[in-house]
């Protein structure tokens, strides 16, 4: 009897969040729509709009999951995650201030500490979707919303590696102003997909490790969230024609 009493408080919290899905499905592409027209040399706005669609989605990261419930544990606990995440919501500001990225020094340990971060959200995604109770065009948005979250993972995580060893990747030639971690986010959707255009590689074992790491999570992803949210549409339809035929069945007695 408790279990199915924390069974149904633990859906009902994940359903009260549900609101905030769509929602974050945007924060998830608004830094890839924006990155190509930042800029940390560039003017006010250049330099603004990066921070601030990284906060959007720090935000949108915490909000989508539900309060502390028994039975219901996320990567990374309730309050460290969000010690993290104010921490990282801070730390994006740094190049803004300075009009650069942080020291070499410090550097790293910021890189590693958003793509922490990053790690625990795409986690805590996937542990969401896993307990969601039915299918609606918001459980759809967070399925794709964690799609998203998976490359810009894969991004931060292959920045900080060309920053602790460089030369990891052969990034080729890169745009104006474009920067490294834009760069290596391209290569990780590029990756994420299986397409493969060849004109960033990575030129180290721990590089290649990593490559082959995304494209068994992406395919992997993409199976098992179709695979669960197509058990639940099934499950959800069933329950609806059981429903109905013992409606009918009562008032033809």
């Amino acid at each position: 009897m408790a279990e199915s009493f924390n069974l149904s408080r633990r859906g009902r919290l994940i359903h009260e969040r549900q609101q905030y899905f769509p929602w974050f499905l945007l924060a998830t592409v608004l830094p890839i729509l924006v990155s190509p027209f930042t800029n940390l040399e560039g003017n006010l706005w250049q330099r603004l709009l990066l921070p601030i669609a990284a906060d959007f989605l720090v935000l949108q990261s915490v909000l989508i999951c539900p309060r502390p419930v028994q039975r219901l544990r996320l990567a990374g606990g309730y309050y460290p995650y969000r010690m993290i995440a104010v921490i990282a919501a801070l730390v994006v500001w740094i190049p803004f201030v300075i009009g650069h990225h942080a020291p070499p020094i410090l550097h790293g340990p910021v890189l590693a500490l958003i793509c922490l971060f990053y790690l625990l959200t795409a986690i805590r995604v996937v542990q969401v979707l896993a307990r969601i109770e039915g299918v609606n065009w918001r459980s759809l948005c967070l399925g794709a919303a964690g799609y998203v979250q998976l490359g810009l993972t894969a991004g931060q995580l292959a920045t900080f590696l060309a920053v602790i060893r460089p030369g990891s990747f052969a990034v080729g030639r890169m745009l104006p102003g474009e920067e490294m971690v834009e760069r290596l986010t391209y290569f990780a959707f590029v990756t994420l997909g299986s397409i493969g255009y060849g004109d960033v590689l990575p030129s180290s074992p721990m590089a290649e490790f990593l490559a082959v790491l995304l494209s068994i999570a992406g395919t992997l992803y993409v199976t098992l969230v179709i695979g669960l949210l197509l058990s639940r549409f099934i499950n959800d339809r069933i329950e609806l024609l059981v429903e109905t035929e013992k409606e009918s069945a009562r008032l033809d007695g």
